[in-house]
């Protein structure tokens, strides 16, 4: 009686956990976290609704946002320029962490943290 030991049909581990490399593992980490800390910083926002600064200074609170969004996101084109490699795709990577870092430059600000950190 002769088994075959690799039976095409027998899901293998990588298949079960979507591992098929360590890339994958590190990406999909990366993307919880993310989730989880926008998440909380969410909760924390709509709980302690620290908006004392932005009230009292809303063209430095916009100033301030614009800046910590555009001018991280702005190293996308440089990026894309030394690779040779700027297309419509770089505008829509850098339209995705200008928002991705203004909101979480507002979610700081609501939640408390900078007004903890600086007083």
């Amino acid at each position: 009686m002769y088994v075959k030991l690799l039976d095409s049909n027998v899901p293998t581990i990588k298949d079960i956990f979507l591992v098929a490399n360590s890339n994958n593992i590190i990406a999909y980490t990366l993307i919880g976290v993310i989730v989880v800390a926008f998440t909380y910083l969410t909760f924390l926002s709509i709980i302690i609704k620290d908006i004392a600064y932005p009230m009292a200074h809303p063209y430095l609170f916009t100033l301030e946002t614009l800046l910590t969004s555009i001018g991280p996101s702005a190293v996308i084109f440089l990026m894309a320029y030394g690779r040779s490699k700027i297309t419509t795709a770089t505008l829509l990577e850098f339209g995705i962490m200008v928002l991705k870092f203004g909101l979480l430059n507002i979610l700081l600000q609501f939640s408390g943290f900078y007004t903890y950190a600086f007083g």
